[in-house]
């Protein structure tokens, strides 16, 4: 009974995240006839977060060579490294063939009704060759960005594809959506644009296209890295009748020194995140250890526990779609995707402490065992988390100081280490500093879980772990939803709200803690001198007769 309006609220806030969040409907993915021209030719530059140049990018189309067809041609400078291709397109606007130069490695890709089939040729002659599995919504990568024009782009349109990376031989599930209309002025002009917004799963972009034809891709930001496009002239194929275009500036400087570290980041890091996510957990595991004399079994017990449900929760992940991407619940609509990736990490957590706690953990039945449960439960997935972090971070530092022949790089491998470093070193200070508060109040909330999972086999009360169940699906739903609609830092203060609740409830389950009962004091022992009568001596008598002046 003491729990029966904490459990109604467990529940009632997870249904309300769970039914009160939606996203527009996709459409199926169609394209509208081509906007663009024989011989358009479109040039950007490229910047960093800080809007210094750093490179610069050019898009020229060509009709043919069958009819309806259409093939695109690109080149990116970036700091003086050259990356170049072409994909032709048949009618329907799906690539038919792409081929693109980075490094001097090569990647051809052929799209047959059957097979995709991928070719890659190295820098020393040696062809590999990889067969990936067609999807009807298929898109190649090099295409993506422009072609995207040919959609029916309006208020709240959105459609899914697959898009297909050659270079790396891999698909992953895209979602872009309009958020909007907004007037972008780049060096190129003022563009009333639709602003859509790219959704990777595991980040999000932003694309600005032109709202009336030759609907020209007008700016594009990576979020992740803040690097960012801008259409400086579109010339060619009936462009220059839809702006001033304004082709009299001097071309982008490309700086070629590698990206500075980012001290703020590094601080932030080093004296707050680290700390958070690797020492945080054992001291707090200390401290209940010396405050309710509960000993480090229990801890670690929790811990193997976290370790132990990886290996059906992450297999499953795989097994639904959600690892490895392209595929099953990944290209389901935003809500249910994260509703099937929160009910997997529920059952598959809360699950492994039911067994465990059942069949193996006997002796962890009380409000501070389960504590100490929790926090080895939680506290091992933060010291995990921030291993991986430290490692890279270090990383990153060690290849900010050697050269890339020392590591055996050269070529693209060479790049794509210093596109890391850029990509890493331009990361915003306080996302280390989310980072760290995101295992503080994941802790909290796997704490509130144990103890309800601990209620629920103590005393044999199965709406508890439903409770816990639900706790952790509305928390991993809000974070997988969050990141794919609002961002990390609105994501974060979601978080804190479920960790305030989860602190709150940790409080409402307290229970009283036994105390040791304090051992007896036992008399001392009379030996037979205690007993036998003592023989004053003469000093004894004569302070006894000075006293008795006194009497």
């Amino acid at each position: 009974m003491k729990f029966r309006n904490g459990m109604g609220l467990a529940i009632g806030l997870a249904l309300i995240v769970l039914c009160g969040c939606s996203a527009p409907a996709a459409q199926p993915l169609s394209f509208n006839p081509a906007p663009w021209r024989e011989g358009e030719a479109s040039t950007y530059d490229l910047r960093d977060r800080s809007g210094a140049a750093i490179g610069t990018a050019a898009w020229i189309w060509h009709a043919g060579p069958g009819a309806g067809q259409w093939t695109q041609e690109y080149e990116l400078n970036l700091s003086g490294r050259l990356d170049r291709g072409e994909v032709m397109m048949g009618k329907d606007l799906r690539p038919v063939r792409s081929w693109r130069e980075l490094s001097g490695q090569r990647f051809a890709a052929t799209y047959e009704a059957d097979a995709i089939t991928i070719l890659t040729t190295a820098a020393d002659g040696k062809t590999t060759s990889k067969t990936l599995k067609p999807s009807a919504d298929g898109i190649d990568n090099d295409q993506s960005l422009q072609v995207q024009r040919a959609l029916p782009l309006a208020a709240g349109y959105a459609t899914r594809y697959t898009d297909v990376i050659p270079a790396t031989g891999l698909t992953a599930p895209v979602r872009i959506s309009v958020t909007g209309a907004e007037t972008i002025t780049v060096p190129a002009g003022a563009y009333a644009t639709w602003h859509t917004v790219l959704d990777y799963g595991s980040g999000k972009h932003d694309a600005w296209y032109g709202q009336q034809p030759p609907s020209p891709l007008v700016k594009y930001v990576n979020r992740g890295s803040g690097a960012a496009f801008e259409l400086r002239s579109i010339t060619g194929g009936g462009g220059a009748s839809v702006n001033t275009v304004q082709t009299s500036q001097p071309a982008v400087a490309v700086p070629s020194e590698p990206s500075p570290l980012n001290v703020p980041f590094m601080l932030s890091s080093v004296l707050f995140q680290y700390p958070l996510m690797i020492f945080f957990p054992l001291a707090l595991g200390w401290w209940i250890r010396r405050r309710y004399r509960v000993g480090w079994v229990i801890f670690w017990a929790g811990a193997a526990t976290f370790i132990l449900s990886q290996f059906v929760h992450l297999p499953l992940n795989w097994a639904l779609g959600l690892l490895g991407g392209g595929r099953g619940v990944a290209l389901w609509p935003l809500p249910a995707m994260a509703l099937a990736a929160g009910l997997s990490a529920a059952l598959c957590e809360e699950g492994a402490r039911w067994i465990v706690l059942t069949f193996f953990l006997k002796q962890c039945r009380r409000w501070d065992q389960g504590l100490q449960y929790g926090a080895g439960h939680g506290g091992v997935e933060a010291i995990i988390f921030g291993v991986l972090a430290l490692i890279s971070f270090i990383s990153m530092i060690v290849l900010g100081f050697l050269d890339p022949a020392v590591l055996n790089l050269a070529g693209a491998a060479a790049e794509q280490a210093q596109a890391q470093m850029t990509q890493y070193w331009a990361t915003p200070w306080y996302m280390s500093v989310l980072a760290g508060l995101e295992r503080l109040f994941a802790i909290t909330l796997q704490i509130a879980m144990a103890l309800l999972v601990v209620r629920a086999v103590a005393r044999w009360q199965p709406l508890h772990l439903l409770a816990a169940i639900g706790l952790h699906t509305a928390v991993d739903f809000w974070a997988v939803w969050g990141m794919g609609t609002l961002g990390a830092v609105w994501v974060e203060i979601g978080v804190a709200v479920f960790a305030a609740f989860a602190f709150w409830l940790i409080l409402r389950l307290k229970e009283p803690v036994p105390q040791p009962e304090p051992a007896p004091i036992s008399a001392p022992a009379i030996t037979a001198a205690d007993l036998t009568p003592r023989t004053l001596s003469a000093e004894d008598l004569v302070r006894r007769a000075e006293s008795s002046k006194y009497e």
